[in-house]
């Protein structure tokens, strides 16, 4: 008599989630793999979103497998519009609500993986409700958004938030003609990159005629779409508000498992909860970060898509430990590009480091090349072992690339005379005999002690 496969429930169905239930499905043919997910969209790459909405795509252009494809092609039972209200650990059961029907039911389960990621924050602004008012997390925003860019030729847009999402954005947006203005509630944006850095991104946004206001307060949001501030009245076709998010954990309050401060699930570096066969990863989850030897919560497709894997594969019969995260992240604004991987020098100081920051600006093509761009890097270093804390790129996109090598030597434990010794690529129409990674490291290393 054959044994009973076991089931494998996997609850969202995005970057993590489609991760684990892939590789748990690669690994056990004989699994059974239930995905739950509330919406009607799985695997889909939302760092898209913004370009998609600029370039006026087609929106399923960022799906990379729909749900029929996955059952199709990979034997993953995939359920959309099957929300999780709730789970009962003790007996290994989720508990199932289907959105259409209204439906209640039950679901056991041998090993779980939750991988609910990440809602937006919404302010308690009055008014944030209106129409003509969104937020861009999900596909389905993205839709809303398209949807009322077509039916509503809106001629100025204001957008509420100062980060990744909103300064992608607000290029695209241009690009369809708008009057852009960003609002942010803080004294800046950016402000976990080097001074000297974050000045290039206010240049590039005022070259191409986005208006940025800072320590601006949101009191609320009229019928016409007027957003009232501190710092005056600013009439809007439309708003988008990206306030940060909050890790989709609701529906695990009064369960056992282990949330950090922010509701993020605390796991380990196999991305085990602390209930057993549990696991979870991606934008709901904390991430174990290599330079700082803690978990940490940076909700990035990146860390999600790794961490589900790595979840899949341990509850396959895998021992491999998770190495860790080093912060790498990178976006675009207009022509200018922008990365950050590891500690800024205020971050490394707050950290207990006696850190020396040093940024310089170089081309990145030979001399005499026609196309003569610039970056400019800074890197943070520990002052008296000369360890490499962190690495920071600003300048034309074609060049930002470099953030990866940075990225790789912090992963590496590299000090600044490893970077300054590095056998980077010369050819004039992609970097200089001295590269600017190496440029900034021969500076470093004259205020560090090795």
């Amino acid at each position: 008599m054959s044994e009973t496969p076991i089931r494998v429930v996997v609850i969202g169905g995005d970057a993590a989630g489609m991760s684990a239930a892939s590789q748990v499905k690669r690994r056990m043919k004989s699994a059974e793999v239930v995905v739950l997910e509330k919406s009607e969209d799985v695997s889909y790459g939302a760092c898209g979103m913004p370009y998609n909405i600029g370039y006026k795509a087609d929106i399923n252009d960022l799906v990379v497998l729909t749900a029929e494809e996955f059952k199709k092609k990979r034997g993953i039972d995939v359920r959309l519009l099957n929300e999780a209200v709730g789970i009962d650990e003790k007996n290994k059961k989720v508990f199932v609500k289907s959105l259409p029907s209204g439906r209640k039911y039950e679901i056991g389960y041998d090993y779980l993986v939750i991988a609910t990621g990440a809602r937006a924050n919404k302010p308690p602004i009055e008014g944030i409700e209106n129409q003509g008012v969104f937020t861009l997390k999900f596909l389905d925003d993205a839709r809303k958004i398209k949807s009322f860019v077509d039916e509503n030729n809106p001629e100025k847009v204001v957008l509420i938030g100062g980060g990744f999402i909103n300064l992608e954005l607000a290029e695209n947006l241009k690009k369809l003609g708008m009057d852009v203005v960003i609002l942010e509630k803080l004294s800046g944006i950016l402000l976990n990159f080097e001074d000297e850095l974050r000045e290039s991104v206010y240049k590039e946004l005022e070259k191409n005629g986005v208006e940025l206001l800072c320590d601006v307060d949101v009191d609320g949001i009229l019928d016409d779409l007027t957003v009232e501030t501190n710092k005056g009245d600013f009439k809007a076709d439309f708003i988008n508000v990206a306030a940060g998010i909050k890790p989709n954990t609701d529906f695990l309050k009064g369960s056992q498992i282990k949330l950090a401060q922010n509701d993020a699930v605390d796991v380990d570096r196999y991305f085990r909860t602390n209930v057993e066969n549990v696991y979870s990863g991606g934008d709901c989850a904390l991430i174990y970060h290599k330079i700082l030897d803690r978990n940490v919560y940076m909700p990035l497709g990146t860390n999600a898509n790794k961490a589900g894997k790595l979840a899949g594969a341990t509850i396959a019969g895998s021992n491999e430990q998770f190495g860790g995260i080093v912060g790498t992240s990178i976006f675009k604004v207009f022509e200018l590009g922008v990365a950050k991987t590891g500690l800024s020098f205020s971050e490394a100081q707050k950290e207990g480091y006696n850190a020396v920051k040093t940024t310089i600006s170089a081309p990145i093509t030979a001399h005499g090349y026609p196309h003569q761009g610039k970056v400019t890097i800074s890197l943070i270093a520990e002052k008296s072992t000369g360890e490499l804390l962190g690495g920071q790129v600003v300048g034309n996109f074609e060049g930002v690339w470099r953030i990866d090598v940075i990225a790789a030597a912090l992963y590496a434990g590299f000090t600044i005379k490893d970077v300054q010794n590095l056998d980077l690529a010369y050819s004039p129409p992609f970097a200089p005999v001295w590269d600017p990674i190496l440029v900034c490291a021969n500076q470093a290393i004259k205020q560090v002690g090795k």
